[in-house]
């Protein structure tokens, strides 16, 4: 059974395609500060566009980068390729990037991941939530027993978000207005996702035999947290919470996609230009609490039934708050 999303206006289904015919970033290295002394953490940052991205960072400004991914072999070598990398296309002979263990399926491991990185640094100035699954096999779960994607793009980061607050929201008093950030990579799945974006009636979509939707509900949560998490943290008035699409990009995301998502993505923009989009994100003063961007670095937009139904990303809160509790 699938679970069909609203009919989508013009303008939203323009910005559903609009990956297809992205102008090329203009917001870039140029553009970004140097973030002396900053720290920034990034999940996944081990593959695709979060491998870009703190490439990117490692190269264009002085921040500490921590990559926060499950596969230590594979984040370390990574690593090694990242700094020849940064070396070569930046001339820069060294690049400040860690590597932490968790996986944002098993919530058990973010606590310590969480535990390892405070006691290493006493602040945290942007946190860029990159990893996630997409349109993974259908009737696979966490590690808790949560539908996949779901379990993996929303929840995981949640607990991880949850517990990096204090340390975000103390090191954002010392910082200037808009300097710290949550970034929240969603997607523009969200147009896939069913009304409200979430089926209330199946969370874990154990009916559904759309992948889709069971993806664009996922990433729709993402929106949802974005928009919420400063309601909820009011006294922290220098930090600023958004989402993002980082466009159609060949990526590992894709690795367990159909044979036609598979073929499609081969059309596809490479991943450095969705590190673009996320740090944008992370660094342009054009993005407010709330705001959502689009490829590759310009303002977007959110389905209208999911970006105003506030009771519904309340619900959304309480769902997450609930299945976190027990790891905290």
């Amino acid at each position: 059974m699938s679970y069909p999303a609203p009919l989508l206006s013009f303008s939203e289904t323009k910005l559903l395609l609009h990956g297809l015919w992205a102008a090329k970033p203009t917001f870039t290295e140029k553009d970004y500060p140097t973030f002396d002394g900053k720290v920034v953490i990034i999940t996944g940052g081990n593959t695709g566009v979060g491998y870009e991205t703190a490439k990117s960072l490692a190269g264009s400004t002085n921040a500490k980068v921590y990559i926060f991914s499950r596969n230590e072999e594979k984040t370390f070598a990574a690593i090694n390729r990242l700094q020849a990398e940064v070396e070569k296309e930046y001339g820069k002979s060294e690049a400040d990037v860690h590597f932490i263990q968790a996986d944002l399926s098993d919530l058990s491991t973010i606590k310590p991941a969480v535990e390892k990185f405070l006691s290493l640094e006493d602040r945290l100035d942007i946190i860029i939530h990159n990893a996630g699954v997409m349109l993974s096999i259908l009737g696979q779960t966490t590690a808790q027993n949560h539908e996949l994607h779901w379990g993996t793009n929303a929840l995981g980061p949640h607990l991880l978000q949850k517990l990096l607050d204090p340390i975000l929201i103390k090191t954002s008093k010392t910082n200037k207005k808009g300097e710290s950030r949550i970034v929240w990579v969603s997607s523009s799945a969200q147009f896939w996702a069913p009304k409200g974006g979430v089926n209330w009636d199946d969370i874990d979509n154990k009916d559904c035999t759309n992948s889709q939707y069971i993806y664009g509900q996922s990433k729709a949560m993402t929106i949802m947290q974005s928009i919420t998490w400063p309601k909820k943290h009011p006294e922290a008035t220098n930090v600023i919470s958004s989402s993002l699409c980082p466009g159609l990009l060949k990526s590992e995301l894709q690795r367990d996609s159909s044979f036609a998502v598979k073929l499609m993505s081969h059309f596809f923009s490479h991943q450095r230009y969705g590190a673009y989009t996320e740090l944008y994100a992370a660094f342009s003063s054009e993005i407010t609490n709330g705001a959502h961007s689009v490829a590759f670095g310009v303002p977007g937009m959110i389905r209208e039934d999911i970006k105003t139904d506030t009771a519904n990303h309340e619900r959304v809160w309480d769902l997450l708050e609930q299945h976190v509790q027990d790891f905290i």
